[in-house]
């Protein structure tokens, strides 16, 4: 309905319980409409352990080599999976993609890079306790950079523990600017060229 409304499809690691084969192919026919973008949120997640390991392991798998075949890029889920999250993606042929809400440290996020992926970043580079993602930042060249909001978790300060939405994206570009010593309006124009490169 709306021209400047794109999606992804994918079966986040909370409700990978439900998948099955013809899942799969589910995603593979939604992925061939033209406004689908990406396969994702897909990835691991440990922290809440909603399912067992093994099982998100092999959905995540299943769902990369969709994305293979669709020749879509990813958007990738980790949290407190980080080396399992990385050792699959690097066993896997899937370069094309964006490592949401990256969390690690910066090593890691130069070898994603290394590898052809982005590194998105959202409200917690604006947290005081933030010193590894202000480190990745720093780090990582901006045009590797993708800016999100994971709406509605994770405003930025200011709004810190309201719901967040992309009207608070610009003080993710300011402190993203701060860090690498940009304007503001470069690093809003490279992010988004960023996504342009990545999805289009």
């Amino acid at each position: 309905k709306y021209d400047y409304i794109y999606a992804s499809v994918g079966v986040h690691p909370h409700e990978v319980g439900e998948m099955t084969s013809q899942t799969i192919e589910d995603l593979r026919r939604l992925a061939a409409h033209e406004k689908v973008v990406a396969i994702g949120e897909i990835g691991l997640d440990y922290y809440y352990d909603f399912h067992p390991r093994e099982l998100q392991q092999f959905w995540f798998r299943q769902q990369l080599r969709l994305a293979e075949s669709v020749n879509k890029p990813v958007i990738i889920h980790s949290r407190d999976a980080s080396q399992e999250t990385f050792d699959i993606i690097k066993s896997n042929p899937v370069r094309r993609g964006v490592i949401h809400c990256y969390s690690g440290a910066w090593q890691m996020a130069k070898d994603y890079v290394d590898m052809g992926f982005f590194i998105g970043v959202g409200g917690v580079v604006t947290f005081s306790n933030a010193k590894k993602l202000v480190e990745v930042v720093d780090k990582i060249p901006i045009e590797k950079i993708l800016i999100e909001t994971d709406s509605p978790y994770l405003a930025p300060n200011p709004n810190r523990g309201k719901r967040n939405d992309s009207r608070n994206l610009q003080f993710v570009v300011e402190k993203i600017a701060e860090i690498k010593k940009l304007s503001p309006e470069d690093v809003a124009k490279i992010t988004f060229d960023n996504a342009k490169l990545l999805f289009f």
